[in-house]
């Protein structure tokens, strides 16, 4: 478990395209094991390499095709790097519970803290159904720990606001949880939540002190529609991340959701002000859905992504898929570097989409210029990468056309859109970086 921001462990480090950076310790070479030889594969450690200290010349293609993939990681680092928000906040919601909500607030909190480091991002867990964000950073679960030892909890830390044993950025560092370079706040357990109102009003006190001092606060909301929380986290937000799944029930879902916000006046006691109802309706035409855990090998899934996707079709609503990864498997602490390469891509590209829509909103509330087109918009520097050590046709590459088996789409526009999320074990070949992408 980290404790201080800058402990962001191996992934970063060993990521390649991250290159490097000077403030992450880098990981001594005797710790990373040797790489198993794949059958017709230049550039990996051979069979009785360990022994003989032998390898095998890397090749030309694998030469060009890894420092494609490394440039593809660089660009979207670059964009996830690009925006200078103070704050943005992320707030993310689903139609019901299981479709991955957690695991994309604590993928997005993880990277922005890798790839921003000067910024301060905060998880705050406002989820009183399952709040497992915490845990899912690598935190311990609180019911182990004496009372005397547990971080703040998000009820906690309001309290703590509004008495005023909270006033500096040093009080936050020493009352919150510091997992893998973010200041979380998790959520209440049961037992805490007894007799502690905590509803709109007391969000917009927390999130109001946050915002003092970070430069990106992820929500991890709830799955219900209207309760006082969950509203008020939309309306004090400046993104909407939508988390379902590949089927049936998540496309319903998604109807369901959007189609009640955007009809929502409001309580008898708390009816929404013009300016909140178009807030509202700006945050679900300019949503990110996130369909998790997807898996294009499995026919049913891929029927109804494509389905999702065509719904969205001519809005400004961004549709991305990030394949399933057993590392990612709920109630399993976060470690990135043991997340498969495409799983990580695809998370990459999300994570860029998203904080690119965040930047807008922030712009947009004080008053400033668009910002100019960034990556994934129009400007997206050619065509993902195959991954490492990985076949292609005759023909392709990075300098070559592209593959026969690529959609006329993915090509209209020279965009990001269309490129689709291909299960790693399917067809002899792993995902396209940052694929899964519609705009």
């Amino acid at each position: 478990m980290s404790h201080y921001p800058d402990d962001l462990g191996a992934w970063w480090t060993d990521f390649p395209g991250s290159d490097r950076p000077g403030w992450a310790a880098p990981t001594p070479p005797a710790a990373v094991p040797p790489v198993p030889a794949q059958d017709g594969t230049r550039g990996a450690v051979s069979r009785p390499g360990p022994r003989r200290r032998v390898t095998i010349p890397v090749g030309r293609r694998e030469r060009a095709r890894r420092e494609a993939a490394a440039q593809w990681r660089r660009q979207i680092i670059d964009a996830i790097r690009e925006p200078s928000l103070k704050s943005g906040v992320i707030t993310l919601g689903s139609g019901f519970g299981g479709t991955g909500k957690t695991d994309v607030a604590v993928t997005l909190a993880a990277i922005y803290a890798a790839v921003r480091p000067a910024d301060r991002v905060i998880l705050a867990d406002s989820n009183d159904d399952m709040p497992h964000g915490y845990i899912r950073l690598g935190g311990v679960p609180v019911e182990a720990l004496p009372v005397q030892e547990r971080t703040l909890s998000i009820r906690g830390f309001y309290q703590a606001c509004t008495e005023g044993s909270i006033k500096v950025y040093a009080d936050l560092r020493d009352a919150v949880a510091w997992l893998q370079g973010v200041a979380v706040i998790r959520g209440d357990t049961a037992d805490e939540c007894i007799g502690v109102d905590f509803g709109e009003h007391e969000y917009l006190t927390v999130l109001e002190f946050l915002q003092c001092m970070s430069n990106i606060v992820v929500n991890d909301g709830g799955t219900g529609l209207f309760a006082k929380l969950q509203v008020g986290t939309l309306l004090h937000g400046d993104k909407y991340v939508f988390v379902t799944e590949a089927s049936q029930l998540g496309f319903w879902s998604i109807d369901q959701v959007f189609s009640r916000y955007r009809n929502y006046e409001g309580e008898k006691d708390r009816p929404l002000s013009e300016a909140e109802q178009k807030h509202l309706n700006s945050l679900m035409d300019e949503a990110t859905i996130v369909v998790d855990k997807f898996n294009q090998a499995d026919p049913e899934q891929a029927r109804w992504h494509a389905r999702i996707r065509e719904s969205f079709e001519g809005t400004q609503a961004t549709v991305v898929a990030t394949p399933w990864d057993q590392a990612l498997a709920n109630r399993v602490p976060l470690d990135l570097s043991t997340v498969a390469d495409g799983t990580l891509d695809a998370k990459l590209a999300m994570a860029e989409v998203v904080l690119r829509g965040a930047d807008r909103a922030n712009r947009r509330r004080q008053g400033l210029a668009e910002p100019k087109a960034a990556l994934g918009d129009d400007e997206w520097a050619g065509e993902p990468p195959r991954w490492f050590a990985q076949p292609e046709p005759p023909g392709a590459g990075p300098a070559g056309p592209p593959p026969a088996d690529q959609p006329a789409s993915q090509e209209a526009d020279g965009q990001l859109a269309g490129h689709e999320v291909a299960d790693p074990a399917a067809a002899g070949r792993t995902a396209w970086p940052g694929s899964g992408l519609t705009e």
